[in-house]
């Protein structure tokens, strides 16, 4: 490779000459920049070699990649923008404000390479409000740390997980819900269409909608209910039909787990009635992608946790394995919940099948249970060792809790980290009881160390 001369193309894709672009801060930071055999613009990059879930995507990329070529590294501004491209095609999110997702990408970049900055200050920069850039980068985070937890060549940083509350989730939808309904009112006859349309009103105010339904005018109570208990008998009388509304009445009216029960299995008759027979069918596979789906699949699960409390796990893990039926890609973490039951009741081909359905799942709920099938299908075998390293290697704190040699918090943390403590907390909360009456089991785990 030869240096990059001053009259060559910047490297960091802004179009201008090196000497004109980045030149005086390599120099001041003592930098030497080669030329790459076909240097490519990240500009190119994004157009000839991702594709896009729509135009709109692209153009966040395009606007994140404008607001902070020059200011960072170019290959720190690709491996988010990189990041962007997976997020986007598999969870095809929504704004109505393209500031939004830009802003919550430079504070992941600073995040993940160490620079300061303060959310606020990114807030303002995009035109975005300090939450709703919380909530976004939360939401890549969590996506990242499930699906990505191992990013290639990119530096140690925070791995938040798990961040995003039902409260969040709810806004989130309800964000989606509307959007939704306005580009339903604009009658549009192509994808074209109502992306040139997002493109032109996305940096303007709300357009004023027409006067709510009366189904809409509930819907809109029950995201305030879910922000605001008080609001809850206005949103019931509005929709007694609501999933949601029993949803709201498990959660905040049942102060005991068979309340819990007949309120979320009392959504789920609605939801099902309401979806009808050839939709399952239609869709098996396919749920939780499409939005109105969620409030049954929220039930659904709900109901059979307050089952696997009541002490009913062969109905609880029923729910579960249909759930995950109707959404494999198991967004609400099923999975994390079916396998220490099918441990409980010693179930262990089912379990061994349900960790080759997600083998790729390198969570501690799942190294730390593969030592628990292992054990319960072959005694001590040779492969325990190998699962005890495996397990440890990513998340050695695990061992104290599960040992009693640290006390073990009463509340679930609010969020967990990939291979950190608070994962190692949630871990023992659910699955701590599998291994004491296996004490021979634990015997075999390494010296606390942390």
């Amino acid at each position: 490779m030869q240096k990059l001369g001053r009259n060559d193309p910047c490297h960091c894709g802004s179009g201008l000459k090196y000497k004109k672009c980045c030149l005086d801060k390599d120099e001041a930071n003592k930098v030497t920049r080669l030329t790459p055999p076909n240097p490519k613009k990240p500009a190119d990059i994004i157009e000839t070699e991702m594709t896009w879930p729509n135009e709109l995507h692209k153009l966040i990329a395009k606007h994140f990649f404008n607001q902070t070529y020059g200011l960072y590294d170019n290959e720190e501004i690709v491996t988010v923008i990189q990041m962007w491209n997976v997020f986007a095609n598999e969870i095809v999110p929504v704004t109505k404000k393209i500031g939004v997702y830009p802003a919550a990408l430079e504070y992941i970049l600073c995040q993940i390479y160490g620079y300061e900055v303060t959310q606020s200050t990114l807030a303002d920069k995009y035109d975005v409000s300090v939450g709703t850039l919380s909530q976004r980068a939360n939401q890549i985070f969590s996506y990242l740390d499930e699906r990505l937890p191992e990013l290639p060549d990119s530096p140690p940083g925070p791995n938040i997980s798990a961040a995003s509350s039902l409260n969040s989730q709810i806004n989130m939808e309800k964000e989606m819900q509307r959007l939704h309904a306005l580009l339903e009112e604009q009658n549009f006859s192509t994808l074209e269409e109502a992306n040139a349309f997002l493109q032109q009103n996305i940096n303007k105010k709300p357009v004023i909608r027409k006067k709510l339904s009366d189904s809409e005018q509930a819907a809109e109570l029950l995201y305030a209910a879910w922000d605001d208990p008080t609001d809850q008998e206005d949103a019931l009388l509005h929709d007694p039909n609501s999933v949601d509304a029993y949803n709201l009445l498990a959660e905040s009216a049942a102060a005991f787990p068979k309340k819990m029960a007949f309120y979320y299995k009392q959504g789920m008759t609605v939801g099902e009635k309401h979806l009808g027979e050839a939709f399952f069918q239609e869709n098996k596979g396919h749920f939780w992608g499409y939005l109105p789906t969620r409030p049954y699949m929220r039930a659904k699960m709900g109901y059979a946790e307050a089952c696997a409390k009541l002490g009913n796990m062969p109905e609880a893990m029923k729910h579960y394995r249909e759930l995950l039926e109707l959404n494999p890609n198991d967004n609400q973490g099923v999975r994390d919940l079916l396998l220490p039951a099918y441990i409980e009741t010693l179930e262990w081909k089912n379990a061994a099948a349900l960790i080759q359905q997600y083998n790729n799942d390198g969570s501690a709920a799942f190294n730390y249970s593969r030592i628990l099938v292992e054990y319960g299908m072959n005694g001590q075998s040779p492969k325990l060792a190998a699962l005890i390293k495996k397990a440890t290697a990513h998340n050695p704190y695990v061992p104290a809790y599960l040992l009693g040699k640290k006390r073990l918090p009463r509340e679930m943390p609010e969020y967990m980290g990939y291979g950190d403590d608070r994962e190692a907390i949630v871990y023992a909360h659910l699955n701590r009881k599998l291994w004491l009456i296996r004490p021979e089991l634990m015997q075999l785990l390494p010296a606390v160390r942390k």
